[in-house]
Order: structure tokens, then C-alpha cells, then sequence
């Protein structure tokens, strides 16, 4: 088996700083997994996904949803808890081998972050396709995806594969609001330690593009602004930092 490197999770991107709105059943869901991991089959509300053939939840939806969002934070908790996991984001598998799906049946759960980026790939596909049938055989892992396709997409060129993803519980995870991108922007601030007044919240909405992951990036980059110039975040580091002053 050919174990990936050390993944280093972001640690801002909890449940803590995951705005819920629009998609409470599904942080519901996830919070229930992990107070009842390793034992979560004996769970009640968790009756429907124990009752599958293939434990398997998928999070789908588009682009800067915070898909990945929830699985990290999935994973921090699981971490906390010294539950057996394993996180990739299979947008890097042209950096491994295929092999590096052998074993994993083993963990309490599995986290595949990005399953779409192998779409089109048959061997990709036979290796994931093989990973969830030892799923079912051990009936040990818990499975948690991400992806923007759904599982019936013809973009998985493999019908077995598409017939495996379809057995499990999807939960479509949606866009935020304008309202909500801000608050999530402002709770991104907060885990970072960062004071962000409403004006300068303001005059980041407006003169940025507003996308969830572009909105993220600058926080990002503004937190280092302000630590090199040893600064609190102000509207006038928002403009110099979009090159507007």
C-alpha cells in the first residue's frame, strides 16, 4: 500500500466557522456521525445510513459551497476523538498509485474529498470501485465524499461505479446568500484572530468578487498583510491589499 504525505488540514475550517444556513440537516447528520463514532450503527437517528448496504454519504454540490469545509471539519472532530480516519483530496491522484486505496476498508472512516476529479479515469475508477466493495464486505469504514457530479453522471465512464455512489445518502449542499457570505467571512476572521470592523466587511464585499473561495483567499492574504506590516485589518489595507489605493 502506498501511504499519501501527511495531510495538514486547515484549521479555521471547523464546524464552528461553517455557517449552516440552507444546510442543517446535513451539518446535523455529520455532528451525529462523529459523537457516535466508533459505535454509530447502534445510533437511532442514524438508522437510515446504518441501514445501508454501502455506508457511503455523499456532499454534492457546486463549487465554493464548502464541501471540503465540512469534511475537514469532520476530520478535525474525528482527530479530537482518536477515531481512525483518512483524508484525501483526489484532486492529487495523479500524484500517487493506484494502490494507495488497499487498506483503508479498515478505518472507521473514510473522507474523499473531490471523487469528480477522476471521472473519465477507468483505472481511477476500478480502484474507488474496488475500495467501496471491501467497504461492503468489512462493513467497518464509513464512507464521506465530496463532488460536483452526482453519481448517475456519465461523466464516470465505469456503470458499476456510478451504481456503487448511487447506494449511498446524498446530501446536496447549497450556495449561501449574500447575508450568509458575510457572516462566513466574519467567523473566518474570528478563528483567525482577526478584528474585521462592518465597514471593512463592507468594502471587501464590494470591491471583490463574491464567490465564497475568492472571499476566503483574500481573508487569507489580509491576515498575512496584517501581520507583516503588524497591522489591525482596516479598509485601507482592504484597498491596498485589491490594489485600489
Amino acid at each position: 500500500m502506498q501511504l499519501p504525505l501527511p495531510v495538514t488540514l486547515p484549521v479555521d475550517e471547523n464546524f464552528d466557522s461553517f455557517v449552516a444556513t440552507g444546510n442543517e440537516e446535513v451539518v446535523a447528520v455529520l455532528n451525529s456521525v462523529v459523537q457516535a463514532l466508533p459505535n454509530w450503527r447502534d445510533t437511532k437517528t442514524l438508522g437510515q445510513l446504518a441501514s445501508l448496504k454501502l455506508p457511503l454519504v455523499t456532499l454534492l454540490g457546486s463549487t465554493a459551497t464548502g464541501k471540503s469545509h465540512l469534511l475537514f471539519a469532520t476530520c478535525h472532530q474525528l482527530a479530537e476523538k482518536g477515531v481512525s480516519h483518512l483524508y484525501l483530496n483526489l484532486n492529487d491522484y495523479k500524484a500517487w498509485s493506484l494502490d494507495i486505496f488497499e487498506g483503508l476498508e479498515e478505518l472507521s472512516v473514510i473522507a474523499l474529498d473531490n471523487v469528480h476529479a477522476i471521472a473519465g479515469e477507468p483505472q481511477w475508477e476500478e480502484a474507488l470501485f474496488d475500495l467501496l466493495n471491501r467497504v461492503i464486505e468489512t462493513q467497518r469504514a464509513l464512507v464521506l465524499c465530496t463532488s460536483h457530479l452526482g453519481p448517475s453522471n456519465p461523466a464516470f465512464v465505469l456503470p458499476d461505479l456510478r451504481s456503487r455512489l448511487a447506494w449511498g445518502v446524498i446530501y446536496h449542499v447549497n450556495q449561501l446568500d449574500d447575508a450568509g457570505r458575510e457572516e462566513a467571512v466574519s467567523l473566518r476572521a474570528q478563528e483567525r484572530g482577526l478584528t474585521l470592523s462592518n465597514q471593512a466587511l463592507q468594502f471587501l464585499f464590494h470591491h471583490s468578487e463574491r464567490d465564497l473561495k475568492s472571499l476566503m483567499s483574500l481573508l487569507a492574504r489580509l491576515d498575512t498583510r496584517s501581520l507583516q506590516e503588524q497591522k489591525r485589518l482596516s479598509v485601507a489595507m482592504v484597498k491596498r491589499e485589491l490594489g485600489l489605493s
